[in-house]
């Protein structure tokens, strides 16, 4: 549904230059935009994001000041479109300066929060003609990242039962049988170790007194390999038709994606890391600072103001979140830069919307989008950088072969995404 967002930022490419497709992959608000000689050189693809997260509306201020209802840029994925065509706007500029042959891409990917925009359009086999992809995102840290973040999976379970006044013993109660069938997973957790659960009741009914016909439970699940957590995905399913059977409720499972993790590749992390060594750290002003301190107190009050100034790249360890293009960085090399948040402001929280939306949160982003465009000429001047970065690829795939998981919104998306976002699809 991000039509404007789309215009905006294919209008800023074409007005330097860039060739436009959109609608690429039969996703809707999905785009290529192309500059380049190409001649035989590389083709680097650069990601842009620009989705919004539900019910995180908030003004640009260091307090709540929304109505929860609204969307709001609680991811920062306002910073990501602009910043990360910027670089491939720059980028493109300079290879030309430099004759230099190749062809600097942007990808427009929409839809990242529900793990689905990139993983339909790596299924249309969209980013089989690149051969480096590159991206940024905000975090808690400024670098470039070689290590992998969680597999994700998640689906949609619609429980059917009889709508009547909730005194009526008898009847068949979607609610409770979907709450009981909840209750029951998360007492089987140990049986599926090393898994992250979440979930919301999307349509769980309007008033007490009048029992809901119908109950829409969506689960995500998390873990640092995609076959435990299809493993768990399953089991969960199990259990919902295990308890649903006993009540006499039926369920209906609707899947809607699943994403392996990033796949770590160390050339490119040092691409990017030599990349931001020239650029150096966000330069925040003295405003900058005042504003998040204020925001961060707000958000988390009595924790310290915690903002990381320098620049790392980070090789050890496993990063909490899932992203749809994890599974895109197994069939192409993918770098990705980080910018800083404070400690303090959490992602996916009205404050993220708040800063997302205020100037102090500007100097992270410029930092990327440098990045961003130095690296794709160094590996347009250096080609053979995109050799060692396809073979570290092949090296940690290995011998399986890497398959993209059909998600299962990709009509409803295209023929009406409003019908998703209202759970009636």
């Amino acid at each position: 549904m991000e039509y404007q967002s789309v215009a905006n930022l294919t209008g800023f490419l074409e007005t330097h230059g860039f060739e436009v497709e959109t609608g690429v992959g039969g996703v809707p608000t999905a785009f290529l935009a192309r500059r380049g000689a190409g001649q035989g050189g590389p083709r680097v693809g650069i990601l842009a994001e620009y989705d919004a997260l539900p019910g995180l509306d908030n003004a640009a201020v260091a307090h709540r000041s929304g109505t929860g209802r609204r969307p709001g840029h609680g991811c920062g994925h306002n910073h990501i479109g602009p910043a990360n065509c910027g670089a491939a706007i720059a980028a493109a500029i300079a290879a030309e300066d430099l004759s230099l042959a190749g062809e600097i891409c942007v990808i427009g990917c929409p839809a990242e929060e529900i793990l689905w925009g990139k993983i339909a359009l790596q299924e249309a086999g969209v980013f089989d003609a690149f051969d480096a992809l590159l991206t940024s995102h905000g975090d808690y840290q400024n670098g470039s990242l070689s290590r992998p973040c969680h597999a994700v999976v998640t689906g949609e379970f619609v429980f059917r039962g009889d709508s009547a006044h909730a005194g009526m013993g008898g009847a068949r109660d979607a609610l409770k049988t979907a709450e009981t069938a909840m209750a029951a997973f998360i007492a089987e957790a140990d049986h599926f170790p090393g898994i992250v659960e979440k979930h919301v009741f999307r349509s769980a009914g309007i008033m007490p007194g009048v029992m809901p016909d119908e109950v829409r439970l969506w689960c995500s699940l998390r873990h640092r390999e995609l076959d435990p957590v299809m493993a768990a995905y399953r089991g969960m399913e199990a259990v919902f038709r295990a308890v649903a059977a006993r009540t006499g409720v039926e369920v209906e499972e609707k899947f809607v994606a699943a994403s392996r993790g990033y796949l770590a590749n160390d050339v490119l992390a040092d691409v990017l890391d030599d990349s931001l060594r020239l650029v150096g750290p966000p330069r925040w002003t003295d405003a900058d600072i005042d504003f998040m301190q204020a925001l961060s107190e707000a958000a988390s009050p009595g924790k310290p103001f915690d903002l990381h100034r320098d620049i790392d790249c980070f090789k050890d360890g496993i990063d909490y979140y899932g992203q749809d293009d994890g599974d895109a960085s197994w069939i192409v090399p993918l770098g990705r830069v980080n910018w800083a948040y404070p400690a303090g402001v959490p992602i996916h929280h009205w404050a993220w919307t708040a800063l997302s939306g205020h100037p102090a949160s500007d100097a992270g982003p410029l930092m990327a989008s440098e990045a961003l465009a130095l690296a794709a000429i160094e590996l347009l001047t250096d080609p053979e950088k995109i050799v060692r970065a396809k073979m570290e690829l092949t090296s940690r795939v290995g011998p399986q072969t890497i398959k993209v998981i059909p998600p299962g919104i990709t009509q409803i998306m295209r023929d009406d995404p409003l019908a998703f976002w209202e759970a009636r699809w």
